[in-house]
């Protein structure tokens, strides 16, 4: 790897991740008169925005006319365990409708009620139908139409390279220093602001829904290494449907709408055992909800040959299974051979969505650090402690376009600063000798002994011991050297090395946070303090202070007039515990 031939490249807005997030927020600086430079650490269309299957919520009332904002804002904070950044809420939910729109404006093929109007179907905890949807394949549409939309605005695109540094002269983020993966070109970006899109860190856990090498928390790695704050990073969602055979398919995303159209759990007995659990929302109660008795049902040996619970959708037409499930039906026959208008599916809790992460103020994406924006799942606040099935790619589309104006304003009169040539030859130093070690670990198996103590000991259902049993395994591991040349003959060794190196802050930010917040809210569920804990209805806070950070709390923002009353009359049932 040459580190003395650097491909440089200059624009108004460094867009870092190309994602849903990223590219809404293109097309808005883009259409302000912008110069934006895109770079994906993957390919044009795979971001994990195509993860997201099974819907995008929006108030429209077009199934229940009764549905308001209001009501899609109680319902977050409900499901988020009333700890969510209410006027990130409220922003989320008054500005969902406009997305649909731009969307089906940009020929997102929504499903359609014979009127023509867009339909929209259940997902967990919601009170009315507000999920409009494609099929099962509702990320994938989107982000197929968002990057039409840059194709034909010919905005830079700069795909599978991965930004290792952010460059920060002058006290102002001002660029980034990136490899491509395939071809170890270094790339050196000079941008008047840097926004990270870069998503979330499900892949921090060894079983998960997310892209095999993707979802790492580079993005929070990269902003906290220059002082940037986090929060609520003990909060993590447990899909409750993941596939777990064969192998290969493991943790695969068996989406919501399977449940929203009427999917059975049942368990080894035949039992339809969320009566137990959420005798009024059975399946489509909370997502926390349904994984943990997912977890409690195969814990107590009613599972399925393969350690999972049944999800029938057999009692539906085959019909209409190809029609509302085509890609899990797929997927079912691809992996299982089984038909799932025939047959039942195995299935079991997957890590799936970051609700921790940055702290920003979400009109703006700033992070605290100048020059440093961000947006998306790598951002926390918007969905609490849980969130709503349905406003992942809500949330892409409104805080995508509110942050692109935003700083599409704010750029107005900034000029870009040059690249001080010592600092990225400093930093550059740094990388060369890190993708230069010999002695050490294989990437790849300290990755996977990372990714199983957290799964086995900070997973689902958490306990103080097991947890500061992992810290202490985790600091261990990351005392070991990494051997990233020794490995150059598999071709992914450099993405493995860079991805752990930003896994192990995050990791220590996760058990920390778990181990700080001692009851139960929501998705972070302790054995050893299963109460909820009215003293910690509170946001917790990770501040970079000397190599490690300092943990604080804060009080959460309250919601307006309106959305308070709705959530007084959900009562203690806005909190979704299991007891």
């Amino acid at each position: 790897m040459d580190t003395k031939k650097v491909t440089p490249h200059e624009t108004d807005v460094l867009i870092i991740g190309s994602g849903g997030a990223g590219l809404r927020a293109a097309l808005e600086l883009h259409d302000q008169g912008y110069k934006v430079l895109v770079v994906g650490k993957c390919k044009k269309r795979e971001a994990h925005t195509t993860v997201a299957q099974g819907g995008i919520n929006a108030a429209l009332g077009t199934m229940d006319p009764e549905d308001t904002w209001e009501l899609h804002a109680a319902d977050t904070i409900a499901d988020g365990g009333l700890i969510n950044d209410a006027r990130a809420v409220e922003l989320l939910c008054q500005n969902a409708p406009q997305a649909i729109q731009e969307l089906a404006d940009w020929g997102v093929p929504f499903a359609r009620n014979p009127d023509g109007k867009i339909t929209q179907r259940f997902f967990g905890a919601a009170t009315y139908r507000r999920a409009c949807f494609v099929g099962d394949i509702t990320g994938k549409a989107i982000l197929d139409a968002l990057v039409d939309q840059v194709e034909q605005r010919k905005i830079p695109f700069l795909s599978e390279v991965y930004i290792f540094s952010l460059l920060d002269d002058y006290g102002v983020v001002n660029g980034a220093l990136g490899v491509n993966l395939q071809t170890s070109e270094i790339h050196s970006f000079s941008a008047k602001a840097v926004l990270l899109a870069t998503g979330g860190h499900s892949r921090l856990f060894r079983r998960s829904s997310s892209h095999t090498l993707e979802n790492n928390g580079d993005g929070i790695a990269l902003a906290h290494e220059l002082g940037a704050a986090c929060m609520d990073m003990e909060m993590f969602q447990f899909h409750p449907t993941g596939m777990i055979s064969p192998e290969v398919a493991e943790g695969l995303l068996v989406t919501e709408a399977t449940r929203g159209e009427g999917g059975i759990l049942t368990n080894a007995l035949g039992e339809r055992f969320m009566e137990r659990y959420a005798p009024e929302k059975k399946e489509l109660a909370a997502r926390d909800v349904v994984a943990r008795a997912n977890y409690l049902e195969i814990a107590a040996g009613r599972g399925t040959p393969h350690g999972g619970v049944y999800l029938d959708i057999s009692h539906k037409p085959k019909a209409y299974i190809l029609e509302r499930l085509p890609t899990i039906y797929e997927q079912f026959q691809k992996y299982c051979g089984i038909d799932i208008s025939q047959e039942k599916m195995e299935v079991a809790p997957t890590a799936h969505y970051s609700m921790g992460g940055l702290l920003v103020d979400h009109a703006t994406g700033e992070t605290g650090i100048a020059g440093l924006f961000a947006v998306g799942e790598v951002v926390a606040g918007v969905h609490g402690a849980n969130r709503l099935g349905g406003n992942s790619l809500a949330e892409i589309m409104v805080f995508g376009r509110l942050v692109g104006k935003h700083l599409a304003e704010s750029l107005v009169q900034k000029k870009l600063l040059p690249i001080i040539p010592q600092k990225q030859e400093q930093k550059l130093k740094v990388f060369e000798e890190f993708t230069a070690q010999t002695a050490g670990e294989d990437p790849l198996t300290l990755m996977r002994a990372v990714q199983e103590l957290m799964w086995e000991k900070v997973g689902v259902v958490r306990e103080g011991k097991k947890m500061e049993a992992a810290l202490q395994e985790l600091l261990e591991l990351r005392k070991k050297k990494i051997a990233v040349a020794d490995f150059s003959g598999n071709k992914d060794t450099l993405q493995i090395a860079l991805n752990l190196r930003n896994m192990f802050p995050i990791c220590e930010m996760i058990i920390r946070s778990a181990l700080l917040r001692t009851e139960s809210r929501a998705a972070h569920y302790r054995t050893d303090y299963p109460a909820l804990d009215p003293k910690w209805c509170k946001n917790i806070i990770c501040t970079p202070s000397d190599h490690s950070f300092v943990l604080s709390s804060s009080d959460v923002p309250t919601p307006s007039t309106g959305v308070q009353k709705l959530l007084k009359s959900k009562g203690q049932a806005a909190v979704h515990l299991l007891e």
